[in-house]
C-alpha cells in the first residue's frame, strides 16, 4: 500500500496536548472523572478524537482507565513516587556527567534561563513545568538521543508528580521556588565544573534531596 500525505497535526493530537495541559497544571485534579461526551462538547470535537486522545494519555501514564472503561487522572502513590525515583536514580546523574562534558555554552545558558524564569514564577505549577524543563534541558545539552527518549517516557509522569505534590501544600509556594532555584543553581554549577564525576555526584545528590523534600499526598 502506497504512502500517502499525513497531516500535519491531527485532531486527536490537539486534543490531547490540551488534556495533558490541563492534568499537569492541577487542572484537572488527581482522581478527577474524564467523561468523553463531556470532554467533546467543551472541546467541540466528536468523541473519537477524544478517545484517541485518552489512549495516548494512558500510555504516558496521564490517565488511568477502570475495568469498565472509566478514564480518570491518577492519584500516584508512594510506590508510584519510588519507582520514578528509581529510574531517575540512573538518568539524572548520568544526564549532569554528559552534559557536563558535552555541553556548550549556549546549553549552559539555556538551563540557567530556567533558574531565571522560575525566580518568577507565581504558581506551584509553574514552578513544577520549569522544574521539569530545567531537567530535560540538561538531558538534551548531555547529546544522547537515547538517554533522551528514556527521559521523555518518564517527563510527564515527573511534572504530574511535581504538580500533585506541590498542591497539596499551596501555603509553600514560596519556599519551594527558593529551595528549587537554591538546588538548581548547585547543579549548574557543578555541571559547568568540567568535572563530570562531581556534576554525577551533585545530580545524585539533588534527586534524593529533591524526594526527602518534597510534602506527602495523602490517601485519596
Amino acid at each position: 500500500m502506497p504512502l500517502t500525505k499525513a497531516r500535519r497535526i491531527s485532531l486527536a493530537h490537539t486534543v490531547s496536548a490540551q488534556l495533558a495541559h490541563a492534568i499537569v497544571t492541577g487542572d484537572f485534579p488527581a482522581g478527577t472523572a474524564l467523561q468523553e461526551l463531556s470532554l467533546a462538547e467543551k472541546l467541540g470535537v466528536s468523541r473519537a478524537p477524544v478517545r484517541e486522545a485518552l489512549i495516548e494519555l494512558e500510555m504516558r501514564g496521564l490517565v488511568q482507565f477502570d475495568e469498565q472503561g472509566r478514564t480518570r487522572v491518577p492519584a500516584l502513590t508512594p510506590a508510584d513516587i519510588h519507582d520514578i525515583y528509581a529510574i531517575r536514580l540512573a538518568i539524572d546523574p548520568l544526564a549532569a556527567s554528559q552534559a557536563c562534558v558535552r555541553g556548550t555554552p549556549v546549553d549552559f545558558n539555556e538551563i540557567e534561563s530556567t533558574i531565571d524564569a522560575t525566580k518568577s514564577a507565581k504558581t506551584l505549577a509553574e514552578i513544577a513545568r520549569l522544574d521539569t524543563d530545567f531537567h530535560e534541558r540538561i538531558v538534551r545539552a548531555g547529546k544522547n538521543a537515547r538517554l533522551l527518549l528514556c527521559w521523555a517516557v518518564l517527563h510527564d509522569q515527573v511534572e504530574l508528580w511535581l504538580t500533585q505534590m506541590h498542591l497539596h501544600n499551596k501555603a509553600a509556594t514560596v519556599r519551594v521556588r527558593e529551595q528549587t532555584i537554591q538546588s538548581h543553581r548547585s547543579l549548574l554549577k557543578a555541571i559547568r565544573s568540567g568535572k563530570p564525576a562531581v556534576a554525577a555526584e551533585e545530580g545524585r545528590r539533588h534527586l534524593t534531596a529533591w524526594l526527602e523534600s518534597m510534602p506527602t499526598v495523602p490517601a485519596q
